[in-house]
């Protein structure tokens, strides 16, 4: 059976799960139905539809009717977070009170309350053009309005949630709001709230360069190029800022990726990462220590000899020279000039970073030096000597060798890329 048979058959599997849920609701309900009652039904009907079976052009517009939407909206997407990190519901909720419960503190808002899908559902919100139309500045209002319903929901029911918010858009574009949404939900810690537009703000959203830096380190573990560990960095760098579940699953596929590529032809199926036999170490495993075992468990892999050199996120030093690099890379610095800044010897300094990052201080500055200067080259006309003298630089060539050295590409082979993609 092919992929797109899996996909198939799953979404056939959501499909028939859904409608027989729902006509089991109506007809074993002893009760009269109100016409509040129906419209419950009607509106989890019209969003499972939209975004998992698919509306016709018709179709919506019936709905749009009989639910009385306005031309625009947007999607909040409301995920509740079960206190033993399974991501499975662990209590009950009958979704008709909660169905009023949410009407009543969305009073006053045209809205749609979709079902709860595993431990997730969504919220179409819709408004005319006078509060959405593009260039309206409706964030605000949206936050304050998803962040009291959080809360309240939160009280309520006596356990955590997260939210992720889309664009306003076309009611007949907005399963691109449910996306937008949906993307913002891995970067959420409980009890936080993410609109798309702050993805970027957040630093959270390069999903460009992880993979860069994924398919480096894949090559430079088949090949024992030490770099890899560097690259692996990289990656928990990236991912040290997703929730704790997205982190396992994320860390997990790392690992995968590290095995395959450090396989060799003499090895045996028993030398291989028995993965499932930490599944219980990750669940109990919370944020920095889940990026602290997966260096450890990447050491393991590769064959490193780095086996103490985790980082160490929660360092004061480490945290003051983050802060101190990110505020003068332009500059010419030194490893003396930090180290007076933290107020320590610059050997102790050199030694205390090596251990905590795993890499020296050249090492750390170039990569971030790097960094700076891919925005750059992405996001302006400034040419390559220009940006080599803006991120600290002043030899063209030796800052082409660095950036090839991390990147895999000289600058003028970066911007050449980034033009065809």
């Amino acid at each position: 059976m092919n992929t797109s048979d899996i996909d198939n058959k799953t979404d056939n599997d959501l499909n028939k799960a859904f409608w027989d849920s729902l006509q089991s609701e109506i007809l074993n309900s002893k009760k009269t139905f109100s016409i509040e009652d129906m419209f419950s039904y009607v509106e989890k009907s019209f969003m499972f539809s939209l975004f998992f079976r698919g509306t016709s052009h018709k179709e919506l517009n019936v709905f749009r009717n009989i639910l009385n939407f306005d031309n625009l909206g947007y999607l909040i997407l409301l995920e509740f977070v079960p206190s033993d990190n399974t991501h499975i519901m662990d209590f009950d909720l009958e979704e008709l009170s909660m169905y009023y419960f949410i009407k009543n503190n969305l009073k006053g808002l045209s809205t749609a309350i979709g079902p709860i899908i595993h431990n997730r559902f969504s919220i179409l919100v819709t408004d005319g053009p006078e509060a959405l139309a593009p260039g309206k500045d409706f964030k605000t209002n949206s936050i304050k309005i998803v962040t009291n319903l959080l809360h309240a929901l939160e009280n309520e029911y006596e356990t955590r949630l997260i939210a992720g918010i889309g664009n306003a858009q076309s009611i007949h574009t907005i399963y691109t709001s449910f996306l937008e949404a949906l993307s913002c939900v891995p970067f959420c810690n409980p009890g936080e709230i993410i609109h798309v537009q702050d993805l970027i703000k957040h630093d959270r959203y390069h999903i460009y360069e992880y993979n860069e830096a994924e398919s480096h380190m894949i090559e430079a573990v088949h090949h024992r190029k030490a770099d890899a560990y560097d690259y692996f960095l990289m990656m928990m760098t990236r991912i040290s800022q997703l929730n704790d579940f997205a982190k396992r699953n994320k860390i997990i596929e790392a690992l995968v990726l590290a095995s395959s590529a450090s396989r060799a032809p003499s090895m045996d199926e028993g030398d291989y990462m028995d993965y499932t036999s930490h599944i219980n170490t990750l669940l109990e495993l919370s944020g920095d220590e889940l990026i602290e075992w997966a260096f450890k468990k990447f050491v393991d892999i590769t064959g490193y000899v780095k086996k103490h050199n985790a980082i160490d996120y929660s360092n004061k030093i480490v945290q003051s020279t983050k802060e101190y690099l990110e505020a003068h890379y332009a500059e010419e610095i030194s490893l003396e000039d930090v180290a007076e800044h933290v107020n320590i010897s610059p050997q102790y300094f050199s030694k205390l970073i090596k251990k905590n990052t795993g890499f020296n201080f050249i090492d750390w500055l170039s990569m971030l030096r790097v960094k700076k200067a891919k925005e750059l080259l992405n996001n302006s006309n400034l040419t390559v000597k220009e940006v080599c003298f803006m991120v600290g630089y002043k030899d063209p060539n030796y800052f082409s060798r660095i950036f090839k050295k991390k990147i895999g590409l000289t600058p003028s082979e970066y911007i050449k890329k980034n033009i065809q993609s």
